[in-house]
């Protein structure tokens, strides 16, 4: 969830599959996934794909939509051949001496082409493994060693635009509707965080202190500086919103900072006039 490769701007783990030892193991996996994430997607993001399951065809042909629960898929050895996903770009070993075939799977995989899984225009080039038993070593299989990405997701560029805007409107001593629209729109994003979850644990202080309210009313340079950065990347149990949609805020919000008097334009970064999504609103605009 934090070092797979991203879809959806960013916000999404995509799609990927998970070889457990055996049925026991990938339950606890799941059971350990849904400890973490109970809310996501109602409980359908991750989901044990054995043929000790029920309604297993069903589940495949889910896991192979695109933008469709479940995007992890459990599995002991039904997943390794047969199953055509090109969205796949994650894919983890957690058993030792995987069968020769899910090591295939793993070469098929990388090599499956998906148009604009990262965006329009923007295609699959990469594709992730991670092997905690050893077994690319044990069949000889060379990968090189996957690169770290700092790049903010879509939302936490939302995340941080918001606040900074919240921010030139309290030093200009700003109060509007539109001003408290977006902090709550804020707080209630930080108020759907899992406090148990390993991830937000360590920040669990500026979780509870921002779900209130009062925390909202006046924001100081110190109070910016803690939300920003790490918090904004926090998992939230907020229903996701689409990826256009959340491009589109970014590109209404360039206007907001320009009647603040504040030059850089927030989203330059992630849309332009030209920008896929501007086109597409051109058209359907179109008479």
């Amino acid at each position: 969830m934090t070092n797979g490769v991203k879809v959806a701007g960013g916000d999404r783990l995509g799609k990927t599959i998970i070889f457990a030892k055996n049925q026991r193991h990938a339950a606890f996996i799941y059971e350990r996934f849904i400890a973490n994430y109970p809310a996501l997607d109602a409980g359908n993001f991750a989901r044990v794909i054995t043929n000790k399951v029920k309604f297993t065809q069903s589940l495949i042909d889910d896991f192979s939509a695109a933008d469709k629960s479940p995007h992890i898929a459990i599995s002991v050895d039904m997943l390794d051949t047969g199953i055509d996903v090109p969205e796949c770009v994650n894919l983890m070993f957690f058993k030792a001496r995987a069968l020769p075939d899910q090591v295939l799977a793993d070469d098929r995989a990388r090599h499956r082409l998906c148009p604009d899984l990262f965006g329009p225009g923007d295609h699959k080039t990469h594709f992730n493994v991670f092997d905690f038993c050893q077994n690319l070593e044990y069949f000889s299989e060379d990968m090189a060693t996957a690169e770290p990405t700092d790049t903010p997701s879509l939302g936490e560029r939302l995340f941080s635009t918001r606040l900074e805007l919240i921010g030139q409107l309290d030093t200009d001593h700003v109060h509007t509707e539109e001003r408290h629209g977006i902090a709550e729109l804020l707080r209630v994003e930080v108020a759907s965080m899992n406090a148990e979850n390993f991830l937000v644990r360590p920040h669990r202080r500026l979780v509870e202190r921002y779900r209130e309210l009062e925390a909202w009313e006046t924001m100081t340079l110190v109070d910016l500086g803690e939300l920003t950065g790490s918090p904004a990347a926090l998992p939230t149990q907020t229903d996701p919103e689409p990826e256009d949609a959340k491009r589109f805020d970014l590109l209404l919000l360039s206007p907001s900072w320009a009647c603040c008097g504040v030059t850089r334009s927030p989203v330059s970064r992630t849309a332009s006039p030209r920008s896929p999504v501007c086109s597409k609103i051109n058209r359907r605009s179109r008479p």
